[in-house]
Parts: structure tokens; C-alpha cells; sequence
């Protein structure tokens, strides 16, 4: 009698000796015998306490603030129980507005707009929004590896060549590195990537 014995990603055929009539016929026999080395370990998740990605806590900030736009989002906490999002958004005239998203449930926390914004600061602000023509989930994407982990940060910002880019934080998979990647926020060209190992 021939069964079956399924590998990952192979698939072999073994002799099972017949051992009993109770045994009902075709049965599939799942194991590991016969397969090539040890089965491969899990990955470590990255962050595990942030259960709610990046854009989740985007899309929140954005919701709360008809019209605005991101200028920047930082997980804080986030070896803590209960990590936040903290999003910067921009209204409609730069006025820049704090939203704070739970990083676990993805809930809305709060927002607030900070005081002493200046009539120039908010026609400053509203000038950066305005030359970001790359939205940045498409520089998130950008910048995605075989060893991409979770995006912990991003901000819009100007470079030294005065160019309008995000500037994407990735805790990797390696767990003892983060990466930062600069994006052109016109042309998703990555300009510039930079290895930290986090502070002791």
C-alpha cells in the first residue's frame, strides 16, 4: 500500500507497510521524515506590541482633520504596553494639527493643534505640503527589501539640495538595526540610505 508523504515545497512517494484492516485506505501520513534539513525557524516579528500599522494610524490622522495632509508620523512607546502614533498633519491653510492613534487597536486618541503658529509658519508649511507630489505610502513602498521590517517613522521634509523628500524610518527584521531612506517626494528616487544600531 503507497501513501503519501508531503515536504514542504516537495512532494515524495514512500512505502508504508500494511499494518492493519482498521486502517482505512489512503489515508495521508503529514511528518517530516524524508525531508532535507530541519524546518525552517519562524521569522521574529518586528515591534510586536504595534498591531497597528503605519497607515492605519495615517488614515486615522487624516480623517480627524478634514482636508489635511501628513507631514509626519513617530512611534513613541515603543517597548511600552501600550505604544502611540503620533501623526503631524497640515489643514488645508498650515495649520499644523497633533494626532495621537493607539498603536495596538489603531483607535483615535486625541488632537490638538499647537499655539504659536504664525501666519508665515502655516504659509510655510502649506508651501512643503504643497511640493510633495508623491503620497507617502508610495515611498514606503519605495523602499521595501527582503529584510523590510516596520516603517517606525516618516517626515516631509527638505534636504540639503533644498529637495522635497520623505524621510522613511524602518525597524528591520534584524531587530539590532534601524534604516533611514530619503525618497524624492517628486520623483520616488531613493537618494540616500542610512544604518543606525538604536542606542543601548
Amino acid at each position: 500500500m503507497v501513501r503519501l508523504l508531503m515536504c514542504t515545497g516537495t512532494r515524495r512517494r514512500a512505502r508504508v507497510p500494511w499494518v492493519s484492516a482498521s486502517v482505512a485506505a489512503g489515508v495521508l501520513l503529514v511528518t517530516g521524515a524524508g525531508c532535507e534539513g530541519p524546518p525552517p525557524s519562524p521569522r521574529p516579528e518586528v515591534l510586536p506590541q504595534v498591531e497597528a500599522p503605519y497607515d492605519r494610524a495615517v488614515r486615522e490622522a487624516l480623517d480627524e482633520v478634514s482636508g489635511s495632509r501628513l507631514l509626519s508620523l513617530a512611534l513613541r512607546g515603543a517597548t511600552e504596553p501600550e505604544p502611540v502614533w503620533y501623526t503631524r498633519v497640515a489643514g488645508r491653510d498650515g495649520t499644523v494639527h497633533v494626532v495621537r492613534v493607539g498603536a495596538v487597536h489603531g483607535r483615535l486618541l486625541g488632537s490638538s493643534v499647537p499655539g504659536g503658529q504664525t501666519a508665515a509658519d502655516k504659509e510655510r508649511v502649506a508651501a512643503l505640503a504643497d511640493s510633495a507630489e508623491v503620497l507617502p505610502e508610495v515611498a514606503v513602498e519605495q523602499v521595501k527589501s527582503p529584510d523590510f521590517g516596520k516603517v517606525s517613522g516618516i517626515r516631509l521634509e527638505k534636504d540639503r539640495r533644498d529637495r522635497t523628500v520623505w524621510s522613511v524610518e524602518v525597524t528591520t527584521v534584524r531587530r539590532d538595526h534601524a534604516q533611514t531612506y530619503l525618497v524624492d517626494a517628486v520623483t520616488k528616487e531613493i537618494l540616500d540610505r542610512r544604518t543606525a544600531a538604536p542606542a543601548a
